[in-house]
């Protein structure tokens, strides 16, 4: 004798504020970060400004060209560029 397989089907309707409501900070930080997310806490928590990202580019352009030091700019560079957007 053969066994029976059945297949159920159950759509639910969950209100996002319900779920929000029990989760606090830590849990969401938690989450963030479990994906590879940076949590700070402030805009400002990184001290940064864009004026010091280009004041880093300026010395790195100082420094003979070599492979190194095109890959240190590039990545100044791409994080200069993502402030103030």
């Amino acid at each position: 004798m053969g066994y029976k397989h059945n297949t159920v089907s159950v759509y639910v309707d969950v209100d996002i504020n319900d779920v929000l409501d029990e989760l606090d900070d830590q849990d969401f930080i938690d989450i963030l970060e479990g994906r590879g997310y940076t949590v700070s806490k402030g805009p400002d928590a990184e001290g940064f400004e864009r004026e010091d990202w280009q004041f880093l580019l300026d010395m790195i352009d100082r420094q003979p060209e070599h492979w190194f030091t095109r890959r240190v700019r590039d990545k100044v560079a791409e994080a200069r560029n993502g402030q103030g957007r």
